[in-house]
């Protein structure tokens, strides 16, 4: 027993739904590797077959995970091929919701290639178009994007005012992962700016939000070396030292070379400051270890730094020197570690009375420390001129540096206080704002209640006259709508009968011609003017045969035109049937030049009745058979936009009138002479494509060709 095709094709299309589903599973197992290497190996393992039959959107997501891969693996060429590729697809759309995530992917390489101009540029074009496709999560995605492109750009009060707008916005609904992302960038552009103890406020929140995630043991990690950090910068160290304890433990438990390195450095910092110099060495050694067991040169260098910091404060200054010397020649690319390293250098030479080489390094770190707008270094590293200049004896210029020092002091604590001052005045306005919000809803309470008391009051008193009102109203009501209903079925039956008498007038008019033709004919048959042969057969054959086709197509309109009349709308693939139509034009129009245009998308889905469509433009087709002169050219454009489908049908000389193209679509219009190089038609061809579309509530249109001929535009709601 053969299946039917609708049964075949339902199963075919169960097929691709399956093989979709489980890309897009696969898709989601490479997410949870965590080892880049392994889940490039996974990904390319997946059988292509299995890619290609796939939706677009899940073909985009596959390739954006090959992308960011490659990212962190630092293949950024890789990267730019598969992005240029996707790019050049005849499917690409530059604001495609479905390419969302490789927008965020190419602002994502941007920044990792160190390239923050075009980062920023991007990014910014980023959270735009998702602003304006309400896409909210890829919104928040590409704000963290731009924010962290700002970070390293140095923009640091820019990243701050950007997202401000989303933090303190209580109307907009965030996730906790997107809080979490928010609360993240400003603690980090807080701290560029030294406003250590606001930072530490948002981390803080930071931390309660990712409490209530779930989270896993990396980001626990993180989140406590980051609030260690800040206590760290406040010179709070036993609350940093205890943070940090608490990071190594997760790091150890990751077994991330890399975390459990930082970890150690930075306790060795909090010992440091807490004077324990055995211990802090202790902790920078054994980072030094780790850093050097990964090959890690700028982390290495790094620990060897506080290695060193700590040999000065137990007097082993030469290896102290020793070390600093050769930490310097590798840290010039990281301003940061290299200001560091400089006043380290300055103080060990001030300290072996080597008093010029103490200066260069101190004006040195000065001048760096400027530059990066690193205030605290800065003052460091005038204290450090002024005591080289007390020790040379120029105490003029020993004064100098002073002044410089408290200059930034009073520009350090002006600032900090106009900081505090407008955060606090916000958060005081803030309260006032939802205090008064709370006074006015109880007030509207009171009021609600005091006049729901009072309507209790004369409830009873009105509520019968209520109903009588009712009563008569919608005895008024209906005898207005009878009213309206009589004059509605006399307009509809006087339209009827005016366009019945017309279509009897037109038909007796049509049916006239071949009927005098055929009497005529018939009467010199009897007269003996004419003899009975095989022509005079074939021109009564044809009266009678445009006769027959008149009746037909008066048939058709008649069926159309009835009210029980009903469409069998399905849905179609709008795609596949324009390239089945496109195919069949070319059969039917075999002497014509024919040009399809199609710019829709692939799972475009269209509800109508496809026996009907057909029909539609068949009708198109035979009327430009019938009056398009040979070798005639037929153009044909399908493309959509947000909320339609349009059609574009058009064919070439010769045209029509403005006059004709208003009667176009009548019934039983034909042009007035015009030449064509078949026999004219009834006239019902298009007044049926007419009746189609308005069964559809569809608009066609006619106008004049740029071809030559007439164009019809089909636009279609989506």
């Amino acid at each position: 027993m053969k299946l039917k095709a609708p049964v075949i094709l339902y199963f075919a299309l169960l097929m691709n739904s399956a093989f979709a589903s489980t890309l897009k599973h696969n898709i989601d197992e490479a997410r949870t590797i965590s080892d880049y290497q392994k889940r490039y190996d996974y990904l390319k393992s997946i059988d292509k077959k299995l890619i290609e039959s796939a939706s677009l959107a899940e073909q985009v997501s596959f390739n954006v995970r090959l992308i960011h891969v490659h990212i962190h693996l630092g293949q950024f060429q890789q990267a730019q091929t598969i992005i240029d590729e996707l790019e050049a697809s005849p499917k690409y759309k530059s604001d495609s919701p479905i390419y969302s995530e490789l927008y965020l992917a190419k602002a994502r390489l941007a920044y990792r290639e160190s390239d923050l101009e075009s980062a920023i540029n991007l990014s910014q074009q980023n959270v735009a178009l998702f602003q304006r496709l309400q896409l909210i999560d890829y919104e928040i995605d590409a704000v963290a994007s731009l924010v962290s492109a700002y970070h390293n750009a140095g923009e640091y009060q820019a990243a701050l005012n950007l997202l401000e707008v989303y933090i303190h916005d209580k109307n907009r609904e965030l996730t906790l992962k997107q809080k979490e992302m928010l609360y993240h960038g400003y603690s980090r552009n807080l701290e560029q700016l030294d406003r250590f103890t606001l930072a530490l406020e948002y981390k803080l929140k930071r931390r309660e939000v990712i409490q209530l995630m779930s989270p896993s043991i990396s980001l626990q990690a993180g989140i406590s070396y980051s609030i260690a950090q800040s206590y760290l910068d406040l010179e709070q160290y036993k609350k940093a030292k205890s943070e940090f304890i608490t990071a190594l433990s997760f790091d150890r438990q990751t077994g991330s070379l890399s975390d459990i390195g930082h970890s150690l450095v930075k306790l060795s910092q909090c010992e440091y400051g807490l004077n324990n110099y055995s211990a802090a060495l202790a902790y920078a050694q054994e980072a030094q270890q780790v850093f050097a067991s990964y090959n890690s040169t700028r982390n290495t260098a790094w620990a060897n730094h506080n290695i060193a910091i700590n040999l000065l404060e137990i007097d082993k200054t030469t290896q102290a020197l020793t070390i600093e010397k050769q930490v310097i020649t590798v840290l010039k690319q990281d301003d940061h570690l290299y200001i560091d390293v400089l006043l380290t250098l300055a103080k060990l030479y001030i300290g072996s009375a080597e008093l010029k080489q103490a200066k260069h390094y101190a004006e040195q770190a000065y001048q760096l420390s400027n530059k990066k707008n690193k205030l605290q270094k800065q003052i460091i590293a005038l204290e450090h001129l002024i005591t080289v200049a007390e020790k040379q004896a120029d105490f003029q210029q020993a004064l100098s540096y002073q002044r410089a020092i408290t200059e930034l002091e009073k520009g350090f604590a002006r600032n900090n206080y106009n900081q505090r001052l407008a955060e606090l005045q916000n958060s005081i306005a803030m309260r006032d704002r939802d205090l008064a919000i709370q006074d006015l809803k109880i007030q509207d309470s009171e009021k609600s209640q005091a006049i729901a008391s009072q309507r209790q009051t004369i409830l009873y008193s009105i509520l019968l006259f209520s109903l009588l009102l009712a009563v008569m109203g919608i005895a008024l009501l209906r005898v207005r709508q009878r009213k309206q209903l009589v004059e509605q079925r006399r307009n509809y039956l006087d339209k009827q009968i005016s366009q019945r008498s017309k279509l009897l007038s037109q038909v007796a008019h049509e049916l006239s011609g071949p009927l005098t033709g055929l009497r005529l004919h018939l009467e010199t048959l009897q007269a003996g003017l004419t003899q009975f042969n095989e022509l005079t057969y074939e021109k009564l054959n044809q009266k009678i045969t445009d006769m027959a086709t008149l009746v037909t197509d008066l048939n058709k309109i008649s069926l159309l035109e009835q009210s029980s009349f009903q469409l069998n709308v399905a849905t179609i693939n709008a795609a596949e049937y324009f390239q089945s139509l496109h195919a069949d034009m070319l059969i039917q129009l075999d002497k014509f030049e024919v040009i399809f245009t199609q710019n829709i998308a692939d799972e475009l889905s269209l509800e109508c009745d496809a026996t009907r469509l057909s029909q539609l433009f068949a009708n198109l087709i035979s009327n430009s058979l019938k009056y398009t002169n040979h070798p005639g050219k037929i153009n044909l454009t399908i493309s959509q936009n947000q909320t339609q489908l349009l059609i574009c049908y058009e064919d070439s000389a010769p045209g029509v009138s403005d006059e004709s193209l208003a009667k176009i679509f009548d019934h039983l219009y034909r042009v007035p002479d015009l030449k064509t190089v078949k026999q004219s038609g009834s006239g019902i061809g298009l007044a049926i494509v007419k009746q189609i579309v308005e069964a559809h509530n569809w608009r066609i249109t006619a106008a004049h060709s740029e071809q030559g001929g007439v164009r019809y535009d089909l636009t279609i709601p989506i």
